[in-house]
Formats: C-alpha cells, sequence, structure tokens
C-alpha cells in the first residue's frame, strides 16, 4: 500500500483510518453514509443554509495552539481532514446519556420546530463557547450568521443562546433593574394588574451549566502526529481525481509547475460548487497544508502583509487588532475591509475561505476584491523561475494576460498599504440580506484630497456585480480630478 493514501483523523473522539480514500468526496456524505453519523443534515450542498454544520480542529505545532472553527460539511473535502479532529452533534451530547447544555437551552427556549437546522444552529453554538466560554451578543448572531432558519423566525434561538453570554436576559441592557418586557418594548404589552401568568418561559437556574472541562479534548495523537511528521507530500489517488497536498512551499511550487492547470484549493469554498452545480471537473487538485509562508502575517509603516493561506475569518481578527493600534488615519482600508468581512457569507464559509483563494477566484460579486484594488493592493507570486509582484488592479480582475498570474505561479501573501492624511476609503454592499447572502452590487471607493481637504487629487471607484468583471468607473474620476 502507498503511505501516502492513508488518511488519519477524529471524529468524536475516535480515531479513523482509511486507506483507500476517494479525492472526489466529501465530509458530509462520509459522515452520513460510511459512518452512520446522521444528525448533520443535507441541507443546500453549496455551503448557504449551515444544516451540515461540525466543528473542525486543528493544532498547530509551530505556536502549541489548538484552532476549533465550524464549517460547512457539504463543501468539505475529506482529504483535507488529515490530523484533524471532527465533532458533529452526536459528539456533544444524545438523549442516551445527557444533553449538552447547547441542545438543552435550545429545547427549552422553544428554539427548534421542524428541527432539520436544529444540529447545525448547536454545532455553530458549540464551536464559539469553545473559542469563547462567555461570548458577547455581536459574537453570538456573527456566529449564527451562516445558519438559516425557515420555522422561528430566529427569536427562540438567539434567546437560548443569550443565556450563555455575559449579560443575559432579553434586552440585554436593563435600566434601573427594569426589564424591556415589563415596559411595553419589543411589540409586548404591559401585563394587567393582578394578572400573575409569568412571561417567561423557562429559568435560567435549571439550566445544566457550561463547563469546559467536560468537553472532548483534542487526541493528543494527533499533537504528535503534527510535531513528528515528516514533511512530505501526501497523495489521495481515486479513479477520477488525484489530490496532491504539499506541504512545503518548494513542494508546492514543483508541484504546479508539473500540473499548472490544477487548481489551488484551500477552503474549496469557489471549486467545491463549482464542481457541484457547474459540472466543471479537475482531475489534479492542489491542497497545500500548513504551509507556513502562506500564513505570514509581518506589518512596517508602509502597510500589513497577509499570507494567502489565512482564512477570512484569521484576516478579521487581525484587521480588528491592527485598527486598535494605528492610527485612524492609517487604517481607511483596513476599516473598509473590516465591514465587508463582518457580512461576507457566514462565519463556516468564512473560516474555510482563504485571502489568496477569494482574490484568485475574481468572482463577479466579490466583496473584497474591488476595496483590495482601489487600495492599491500588491500580490506577491512565486514560480520555480522566481519571486515576482504585480498590483492587484482592475486589470488583474479583468484577467488582462499581461497583468494575470501565469499557470506555473503561486500567489504566496498580499500587501495592503496604510491610508494616508487626507485619504478616505469606503465600502459598499447591496444584497438580499444583511449575511449570508452574494451581493448584488457592490463597490470599493478611495478619494485622496489635497491637503486641506478641498481639492480631489487621487480617485479610484470599481464596481462589482454589474459587469461581466469588475469595472472601474474610470471617466467619472478623471472628471473628478482637481475638483
Amino acid at each position: 500500500m502507498d503511505p501516502l493514501q492513508q488518511l488519519i483523523f477524529f471524529v468524536n473522539g475516535r480515531k479513523v483510518v482509511e486507506q483507500h480514500v476517494d479525492p472526489e468526496m466529501m465530509l458530509l456524505p462520509y459522515l452520513r453514509k460510511n459512518l452512520r453519523l446522521t444528525g448533520t443534515k443535507y441541507g443546500c450542498g453549496g455551503g448557504g443554509c449551515g444544516a451540515c454544520t461540525v466543528m473542525v480542529s486543528r493544532y498547530n505545532p509551530s505556536t502549541k495552539t489548538i484552532r476549533h472553527h465550524p464549517v460547512n460539511a457539504c463543501l468539505t473535502p475529506i482529504c483535507s481532514l488529515y490530523g484533524t479532529a471532527v465533532t458533529t452533534v452526536e459528539g456533544i451530547g444524545s438523549t442516551t446519556t445527557r444533553l449538552h447544555p447547547v441542545q438543552e437551552r435550545i429545547a427549552k427556549c422553544h428554539g427548534t420546530q421542524c428541527g432539520f437546522c436544529t444540529p447545525g444552529m448547536v454545532m455553530s453554538m458549540y464551536a464559539l463557547l469553545r473559542n469563547h466560554p462567555e461570548p458577547t451578543l455581536d459574537q453570538l448572531t456573527d456566529a449564527l450568521g451562516g445558519n438559516l432558519c425557515r420555522c422561528t423566525g430566529y427569536r427562540p434561538i438567539i434567546d437560548a443562546c443569550k443565556t450563555f453570554c455575559k449579560a443575559s436576559g432579553c434586552c440585554q441592557s436593563r435600566e434601573n433593574g427594569a426589564c424591556c418586557l415589563n415596559q411595553g418594548i419589543n411589540g409586548l404589552a404591559e401585563l394587567p394588574e393582578g394578572d400573575e401568568t409569568s412571561p417567561e418561559l423557562y429559568s435560567e437556574e435549571e439550566f445544566l451549566p457550561l463547563d469546559p472541562t467536560q468537553e472532548l479534548i483534542f487526541p493528543p495523537e494527533l499533537m504528535i502526529m503534527a510535531e513528528k511528521q515528516q514533511l512530505k507530500t501526501r497523495v489521495f489517488r481515486g479513479d477520477r481525481m488525484t489530490w496532491i497536498s504539499p506541504v512545503t512551499l518548494k513542494e508546492l511550487v514543483e508541484v504546479k509547475f508539473k500540473h499548472p492547470q490544477a487548481p489551488i484549493v484551500m477552503g474549496n469554498t469557489s471549486v467545491g460548487p463549482a464542481v457541484k452545480f457547474k459540472g466543471v471537473f479537475h482531475p489534479i487538485i492542489i491542497s497545500p497544508d500548513r504551509i507556513e509562508e502562506l500564513c505570514v502575517i509581518s506589518q512596517d509603516r508602509d502597510g500589513l502583509t497577509l499570507g494567502a493561506g489565512l482564512s477570512l475569518d484569521q484576516v478579521k481578527d487581525i484587521l480588528v487588532a491592527v485598527v486598535q493600534k494605528l492610527p485612524e488615519e492609517k487604517t481607511q482600508t483596513y476599516r473598509a475591509l473590516l465591514k465587508h468581512l463582518r457580512t461576507l457569507a457566514g462565519s463556516q464559509i468564512r473560516n474555510m475561505a482563504s485571502l489568496g483563494g477569494h482574490i484568485v477566484s475574481r468572482h463577479l460579486d466579490s466583496d473584497l476584491n474591488p476595496l483590495l484594488a482601489v487600495g492599491n493592493c500588491t500580490l506577491h507570486l512565486l514560480s520555480t523561475v522566481g519571486e515576482r509582484q504585480i498590483p492587484l488592479s482592475e486589470q488583474f480582475l479583468r484577467k488582462c494576460p499581461d497583468a494575470d498570474l501565469k499557470p506555473q505561479e503561486v500567489l504566496v501573501s498580499v500587501t495592503i498599504p496604510c491610508s494616508r492624511k487626507w485619504e478616505f476609503v469606503s465600502a459598499f454592499r447591496q444584497a438580499q440580506r444583511h449575511q449570508n447572502a452574494l451581493a448584488i452590487v457592490n463597490s470599493g471607493m478611495r478619494v485622496l484630497f489635497r491637503e486641506g481637504g478641498d481639492i480631489i487629487k487621487e480617485l479610484s471607484i470599481l464596481y462589482g456585480g454589474v459587469g461581466a468583471t469588475t469595472i472601474g468607473a474610470k471617466n467619472s474620476c478623471q472628471k473628478l480630478i482637481g475638483r
């Protein structure tokens, strides 16, 4: 047996070893059909509803940290799970043992009706609590942004999950100890005098307490594997597809040179839906695994350089930290990117999708690319020939041959410059929903005024969703400069 074909990971604390892996299989059908774990539901199949949400945990041997994050099982290739621990709804509690506090509170708060979306809701909340045992309301609503429900109207689900927040209760803030339910707020009339009926469905004192020490630990065997793993490319061959996972940047470049037409897949949020819904087929897929150079984070006085392999959720956290440290005039582009990152897709997709994948895919409704383009960002490329830099410009987004990546090149990192004094950047996005919906139209806008702020010196506006590619409003910008 070829040793590179062996796949090792854990599901709900149990070791799974697959000798022959089909690279075309996603995690969702593997859980339901191979392992008979049918609590994880098949909804849309394209990462849009969250019914298939599970938690994936990874150990980073460089930082000695474990990262827990929710993912859509319908888009997660089984080959990408080498060395990870997967937790499904069956792994946190059941009626045969005992319910997990998340399950109990959603049930008692009437947060489920048909129940189809509930396992995904539970796992999104569970992943949040593994990282933040006492989350804020903003963290809570952000965590559930990628889960859709057709029955409840979300209010009872939010009520159930709010019981884990530091400031619990119906309105999060009570003035003079008075609850908004007793003040006729939120569409509820005040209780008549003498009416002793309680508006509460539950008593928080009766809930099972959340005890992080009772959760499944990350398997020590996977830590040892990560610490002692041989830096050797893993290959999984199927009947129609071959999955190649390089573990060093040098090997990645060599593999890309041998297979220039093969896509590089990090989160599978772009290639996956294209394969499933558009019939696109790739005989070879390249999936970088734990390559440190693709996760670089460096900052100097001119700007911020981010590795192309960082997830969009990691990028969001990095930008939040940078915005807090730098003066506001230097963070205009970062703030605009954050505005989009807070509403881009849902938490599951942001934890899967990479910055480099989002840029290179160049979707017509890309939220970040118009902003990155007006922000004068630079792409750092690498091939067997050497390093190269190109601007992330309108020409790049239109895939002009002289401004695009070459087939053998790999995007390693992106440099986002700091904004200058009298420079302002704005983000615009219109979609059917505030969160977890593709934009109908979006835009990135940047203007630089002359000293004093009364004359336009530079102006750049790009629109997505209004044409075949991202389009720049060149004529308008040229006529406004100098006014």
